[in-house]
């Protein structure tokens, strides 16, 4: 989430798109393993934090995390152990 709120630092054009997807895909993962409880957590968690860096691209910002979340969880996640 911090990459993704970081980007209210940056202009436009350099990454928030991406970041918000990889969020979203990694947390769909999680949801999916069962590390996270509820993707509608999930969801809540990463549009707030691209709503700060971009406030005004709220329906952009949904229709990335919903399509991100769906797609990470076919493929769930498991932390690897360090």
């Amino acid at each position: 989430m911090n990459e993704v709120a970081s980007c209210v630092a940056i202009s436009e054009g350099s990454g928030w798109h991406s970041k918000v997807n990889r969020a979203a895909f990694t947390l769909g993962g999680l949801v999916a393993a069962g590390f996270i409880a509820s993707d509608f957590e999930a969801r809540a968690v990463l549009l707030e934090a691209a709503l700060y860096a971009r406030p005004q691209r709220e329906r952009q910002a949904l229709s990335i995390i919903q399509s991100g979340l769906v797609a990470g969880q076919r493929q769930p996640l498991t932390p690897k152990d360090r």
